[in-house]
């Protein structure tokens, strides 16, 4: 089905355009799939979420993005004005939020590019969202939710004292406002089908097969890729600490990202800050590591190795979410000992690093191709 006649407005708060963790980089493929289908798209982001990761609206492609709007929070300080005074005033009565920015001026705002403009769909990330669209008239849009993540779990993380049946509720009545609930674990699909039924539907994150890299010399033995998340601190604390002691001390490791901040100076590691194209480091190295001891869903960095033929080792974290916890090219340990163990026979035993490659390899074509997953967005659109 082609859909060219069709409008779309896309709401994710930050430049999904600037790639730079795996949220975001998974974000801006699925921009790029619904494109491929005949889609004008317009983008709306929040301007707090711009301003504090350094983005502009400069950097957004527009052969993916016909229009960008990226709205403010609060209107202008400029106290005698009658529009500050109102949304002062109003902020007193705005019911309680767990999300800050979601106020009544960015309501407001989004309201009136619904009103410039017939939508054909409406997509929202992340369910904590919804109340952008729950009382506004949508004209007949269809609506679609991202979840990226069981929230409930991954705010339980940072916040033991979290009230789980109160913010699961929660997180369950926004869901089932959208026509369609999009996952990307298997693991989330089966939660919420089991409360929303057949509006879920799991679209897996997928990448081009760059699999390609028979000739290029391996100058690292290891590669770890993250933004600065709490998640990615403790793990990459954890394994420098627990498991790059126990591993031979001639061995290259390449960081790449904004968790090169929370890294310390190692012989044995060489820290990219940022990386325009990955491509380059990963087929110049031996093995991916996800030493994740926290978060939940499915682990973009895990998925983005297995696009280039590379072996993961990882913690069982790093497998959440996907169909076959054995078969599909990632072993897994919790123990700092067997997890440098995995790493050194991988490192010393061909044999057993060309077996886990072709595992990766088969287990990425089955389940995060490009073509499934264009079609799966097909699917999601004929609702």
């Amino acid at each position: 089905m082609n859909f060219s006649n069709k409008n779309l407005l896309f709401f994710f708060p930050e430049s999904p355009f600037s790639k730079r963790a795996g949220n975001v980089l998974r974000t801006y493929t699925n921009l790029k799939q619904l494109r491929s289908l005949g889609l004008n798209i317009d983008l709306v982001g929040v301007e707090d979420y711009y301003n504090s990761f350094g983005d502009t609206a400069q950097g957004i492609d527009p052969e993916i993005i016909n229009e960008v709007f990226v709205l403010k929070i609060k209107p202008p300080k400029k106290k005698l004005t009658f529009e500050y005074w109102k949304y002062k005033f109003l902020k007193k009565f705005e019911k309680e939020n767990s999300n800050q920015y979601l106020t009544q001026y960015l309501k407001d705002n989004f309201t009136a590019i619904l009103d410039k403009k017939k939508y054909d769909y409406l997509f929202i990330n992340y369910e904590f969202w919804t109340d952008l669209i729950r009382d506004q008239d949508l004209k007949g849009a269809k609506t679609i939710v991202d979840t990226h993540d069981w929230i409930t779990l991954n705010e339980f993380y940072s916040n033991k004292d979290l009230d789980l049946g109160k913010r699961f509720g929660e997180e369950i009545k926004n869901l089932s406002f959208y026509d369609k609930v999009v996952t990307i674990s298997q693991d989330e699909y089966f939660i919420f089908k089991s409360f929303l039924g057949d509006k879920v539907i799991n679209i897996p994150p997928s990448f081009p097969e760059n699999f390609e890299d028979t000739h290029t010399e391996k100058k690292y033995d290891l590669i770890f890729v993250g933004s600065d998340n709490p998640f990615n601190v403790l793990s990459i604390n954890w394994f420098v600490e627990k498991v790059l002691p126990l591993l031979p001390k001639e061995i290259k490791i390449c960081i790449i990202g904004r968790i090169c901040k929370h890294v310390p100076d190692h012989e044995s590691i060489e820290k990219i800050f940022f990386a325009d194209d990955l491509k380059t480091y990963y087929h110049a190295s031996k093995i991916a590591i996800c030493p994740m001891l926290k978060g939940t869903g499915i682990k973009i960095k895990v998925v983005e190795a297995m696009s280039y033929g590379i072996p993961v080792v990882g913690t069982e974290k790093a497998v959440d979410g996907f169909s076959d916890k054995k078969n599909n090219g990632c072993r897994v340990s919790d123990d700092e000992k067997e997890f440098a163990d995995i790493i050194k026979d991988l490192l010393n035993n061909s044999s057993d690093h060309e077996k886990q490659k072709q595992e990766a390899i088969h287990f990425f074509r089955d389940n995060f191709s490009e073509k499934k997953s264009v079609e799966l967005w097909e699917k999601t659109l004929n609702i």
